[in-house]
């Protein structure tokens, strides 16, 4: 933040601070912080409102006009659901990749913004972008599952529908007609990759010339870099289409790594082996601390294993003033899965406040490894955290194979559209700009005229297994429980809406896969919901004189909105409550 910046901020506290003196503190609520940060929000709402006059009506349809209409490459999954395989049902599996990496950053001849870091540019490329895409079918006759994942910082909902039609037209020209039930898209979330979003210093140009579309022969434009989204479908539905095209059958098995959460500042998951993960806003054990993997034996003995694994964590463990690409931790498993003739993918889970320690990889093979390559190449430096980590997630993958157990051939997949409504923000003037890829629709619900049309999913693998998808960052407890509460929550009231894992058999495994068919932002409990704002007025000594004991609320500075949390969750109850 710039000095300026915090002069003002300080300034503004200050006077607060005479006013909360003269009142007494607010340690036992929020009222101070929810008055301040609501009174300034209200007046950059305001400028975002009038900034807003300036575009052209967007063309959208109404929400009721949007689910009067036939969904255009949405797939709603399996007709029907087994309880147990079909009568001589064998699992098929089918592995595809791409890189997406343009020609002209690997020959330096032109920069790209990455998708973390919002001023950041790169110029040159130090390992790879790709995607990587499994399809999956268990042989009841009911059709194939896809599943993929980009490496990428989210991939908005138009863009993901753009890919489907893509793959079924490419089969199409291959005189295949598919039959594909579900395709959903992950994004690994890396922030060292291209933007595969359209949120970066790029956009700022474009607001200003997608207020020209007001004049008659101007259309308007989207944020994303034109020829790299060109290149992000093109490549994303190769991967798919290999995949499909590669299907041979074999046995599938699950199991899990080692605990790699511990969190001993906290006091949480003592008994974790490892301590890799940590939960930045929340102090609670409710997230996913292990790895959880699916490896794919084909029958044909001189074909490839493939390996897909899910983990929630943010992909953060190179320095952010990088100018090389690089898709982080993720691709250093692949690379070290390869090395052992496995294809792998990686899919990313609900990590909204879930970040990497990198540094805390003491394993010595592992470490040694690292500091060899570097004294090969000092340039590796700029990596170390991030191979330690993905080494070392390889050999916890790779150690762990042995607690494998075969997966019945039974997939059942169910796949939902739901509204988030849209509250004036950051986002909204995106979509109120045209800027964004999202699919977007009228609302009178929502408090800024404007819903988006999202995707949530359930997914059975086997018979004992349940993967979810959401559309975002979720907050992991919105699923496996222990959300804050009502003494801790920004707002001082409790989260009402059931925990999804509590309406589905305890005998099951529980996985998500976030940001998965649409990148809405931060998906957060309603209660704890703040205006991006408080999180620079709180997060000062001077914030925390005036409002009492600081707690995180960075994550809102992206986000659909405070009812983003209950929408969401609300829709994928229903989904599950539908299948049960």
């Amino acid at each position: 933040m710039k000095k300026s910046t915090r002069a003002v901020i300080s300034a503004f506290l200050a006077i607060i601070l005479l006013f909360t003196t003269a009142f007494g503190a607010y340690a036992a609520d929020n009222s101070g912080i929810r008055a301040a940060a609501g009174a300034v929000n209200a007046v950059i709402n305001g400028a975002f409102s009038l900034l807003e006059k300036f575009f052209p009506t967007p063309d959208f349809l109404t929400v009721d006009e949007y689910y009067a209409s036939d969904s255009e490459n949405f797939y709603e999954g399996t007709d029907v659901f087994l309880d147990e395989p079909a009568e001589n049902a064998v699992w098929s599996l089918g592995f595809g990749k791409s890189s997406i990496v343009p020609d002209d950053l690997a020959d330096g001849s032109k920069t790209y913004y990455t998708g973390g870091y919002f001023t950041q540019k790169i110029s040159s490329v130090y390992d790879d972008q790709g995607c990587n895409a499994v399809a999956l079918n268990d042989g009841s006759g009911r059709g194939t599952t896809v599943i993929a994942s980009i490496d990428g910082i989210g991939v908005n909902n138009g863009y993901i529908r753009q890919i489907r039609e893509a793959v079924e037209k490419k089969l199409l020209e291959q005189g295949i007609i598919s039959d594909i039930n579900a395709i959903n898209i992950n994004s690994t979330h890396c922030h060292t990759v291209i933007d595969t979003q359209g949120i970066s210093l790029a956009l700022i140009p474009k607001i200003f010339r997608n207020m020209l579309a007001v004049l008659p022969g101007v259309d308007t434009v989207k944020s994303i870099d034109e020829d790299f989204l060109e290149l992000m479908i093109d490549g994303a539905s190769d991967a798919i289409v290999e995949a499909y095209l590669n299907m041979e059958t074999g046995e599938l098995y699950y199991y899990e790594t080692a605990a790699i959460a511990k969190d001993e500042a906290n006091g949480l998951n003592l008994d974790d082996e490892y301590s890799y993960l940590k939960n930045k806003r929340y102090a609670t054990e409710a997230y996913q601390n292990f790895i959880a993997c699916f490896k794919f034996v084909p029958y044909d003995e001189s074909s490839a294993p493939t390996v897909f694994a899910n983990l929630g964590a943010h992909p953060t463990t190179i320095n952010r003033s990088t100018d090389k690409l690089s898709a982080d931790f993720p691709h250093y498993i692949e690379t070290k899965l390869n090395e052992s003739g496995i294809n792998f993918m990686f899919i990313q889970g609900a990590q909204s406040p879930i970040s990497v320690r990198g540094d805390m990889v003491q394993t010595e093979s592992v470490v040694a490894e690292v500091e060899a390559e570097i004294e090969a190449d000092a340039t590796v430096s700029d990596y170390r955290s991030a191979k330690k980590l993905g080494y070392e997630f390889a050999r916890l993958i790779l150690e762990a194979e042995e607690n494998a157990e075969k997966v019945e051939p039974v997939l059942n997949v169910k796949m939902k559209e739901c509204t988030v409504n849209l509250d004036t923000g950051l986002v909204e003037l995106g979509v109120a700009a045209q800027l964004l890829g999202v699919t977007a629709v009228f609302d009178d619900s929502s408090s800024s005229g404007y819903s988006l049309i999202t995707e949530v999913g359930y997914l059975e693998i086997g018979t004992d297994i349940v993967m979810l998808t959401v559309p975002g960052e979720l907050v992991p407890q919105l699923v496996y429980g222990d959300v804050v509460t009502a003494d801790e929550a920004y707002l001082n009231t409790d989260w009402t809406i059931a925990c999804t894992a509590d309406l589905i058999d305890s005998s099951k495994t529980v996985l998500v896969m976030g940001l998965c068919n649409d990148a809405i932002g931060y998906i957060i409990p309603d209660n704890d919901y703040a205006p991006f704002i408080a999180d620079s007025l709180w997060n000062t000594d001077l914030g925390e004189k005036a409002f009492g004991e600081y707690h995180r609320h960075y994550e809102e500075l992206l986000s659909a909105g405070g009812s983003a949390g209950s929408c969401v969750m609300t829709a994928l109850n229903e989904l599950v409550e539908s299948v049960r």
